[in-house]
């Protein structure tokens, strides 16, 4: 018997058996459906952070800042006591000194009260340079963002956010009109975009936005303002290089370096890559088991079909069919269920995985996106063929080891 009378053979007793073969499949296909399902879930967690990095500076960011007040020490906290602040004029150096920077600025923030008419409340203000739009991706919508001549001036003017737009002016045009932040009164000359609420962009739209000049003279006064620099390196692979020649910068500026903290957007995306991976192999490696199950399921189901076509093992035999043609015929019928099996299974896993991140975008109010993993897919297809040339391998042999005459013998 040719191999292609085999395969015929094969799935004509499929076809015959048609409620046994889907039940046997079953196995495999909750199996494959939830590894591809839990990989994919899993995998759009690194997705759904370089997502929210895009929307506050991207995944070049670089942030510089003092290092605490206090340190953690043999248990107790121990003051960090060094003279050494992040300054205006470090702007400029660092611009002029690190060619592997795409922008960079200076900004600082404090909460203060904001009033305008009857309504107050207290906001965050940030004192910033007029690269504040580009580098945390942020642009204006009403009227002008802050000007270099209104730093050089120290002018009392602000950008305020949409939400602050709509609870002290009511959405009325605020262009011109003024605020009070703390004891001072601030010209509004624009309103920022709405930024919207996310993992990483909470409160954006509740801001107030100053020159950092005027912030150092009407708020901070002599003491030292507690500065970062935030800056974007000029593609992900420079970020390393961009972070050295800050330090470099901040030695030649400072003295030593040591004195501030460096921290990078990269730095986040290689912990949630590998938070998720290993989740996603822990999850993975329980799903798996249903795939063993399954693969006992088939042994099980072609044991049966063994003894039920015993007789029909030695009539074919009897009449010339090789050792061979009965391994191929029985083979292909395991074979066949588990991919089946597994096509069902990653069809179903990417449908529950798309769910899934509906599921979870709705509960975190985020967009978390269900990135089917075509890699994992491909594993999960071939491992439910390998489940079922391995399990299905014993049963085969079996049927192949019958001599004729104890098969046809066989009631």
């Amino acid at each position: 018997m040719q191999i292609t009378q085999g395969i015929s053979v094969g799935l004509a007793a499929l076809r015959r058996n048609k409620l046994r073969s889907v039940l046997t499949t079953l196995g495999i296909i909750i199996g494959i459906a939830a590894v591809v399902a839990v990989v994919s879930v899993g995998g759009g967690a690194e997705h759904l952070m370089l997502a929210e990095l895009e929307r506050i500076g991207g995944a070049g960011m670089i942030v510089c800042f003092r290092k605490e007040a206090f340190r953690r020490e043999d248990g107790s906290y121990v003051e960090n006591k060094h003279p050494e602040y992040i300054e205006y004029k470090d702007l400029a150096f660092i611009v002029e000194n690190c060619p592997s920077l795409k922008l960079a600025t200076v900004q600082s923030e404090m909460n203060l009260p904001v009033a305008h008419k009857h309504v107050n409340q207290s906001l965050q203000i940030h004192g910033i340079t007029t690269s504040y739009q580009d580098a945390n991706n942020w642009f204006i919508q009403i009227g002008r963002f802050i000007s270099d001549n209104d730093l050089e001036r120290r002018d009392p003017v602000c950008v305020i956010g949409s939400e602050v737009h709509k609870d002290l002016f009511q959405k009325q045009d605020p262009i011109g009109l003024e605020l009070r932040i703390g004891p001072e009164r601030f010209t509004v000359i624009g309103v920022m975009e709405e930024k919207g609420n996310s993992m990483a962009s909470e409160g954006w739209d509740n801001r107030v936005i100053v020159p950092l000049t005027t912030m150092q003279v009407r708020f901070m006064g002599q003491r030292k303002g507690w500065m970062y620099l935030f800056c974007q390196a000029e593609s992900y692979e420079k970020v390393e290089q961009a972070v050295a020649e800050i330090k470099v910068a901040m030695r030649q500026q400072h003295g030593d370096e040591k004195y501030f903290e460096f921290f990078t957007a990269k730095q986040i995306i290689k912990q949630v890559g590998n938070v998720s991976r290993i989740v996603q192999i822990l999850l993975g490696g329980v799903a798996s088991v249903a795939l063993f199950v399954g693969g006992i399921g088939i042994m099980n189901i072609m044991l049966v079909s063994v003894t039920e076509r015993t007789r029909e093992i030695g009539l074919r035999k009897a009449i010339g069919a090789r050792r061979r043609d009965i391994l191929t015929q029985f083979l292909i019928e395991a074979v066949v269920l588990s991919i089946c099996g597994g096509l069902i299974g990653i069809f179903i896993g990417s449908s529950l995985a798309s769910v899934s991140g509906l599921i979870i975008s709705k509960l975190m109010n985020a967009s978390w996106p269900a990135v089917v993993s075509i890699q994992a897919a491909f594993i999960a297809f071939s491992v439910s063929a390998f489940i079922g040339v391995f399990f299905g391998l014993y049963p085969a042999n079996k049927a192949a080891g019958l001599t004729p005459t104890e098969a046809l013998r066989h009631e």
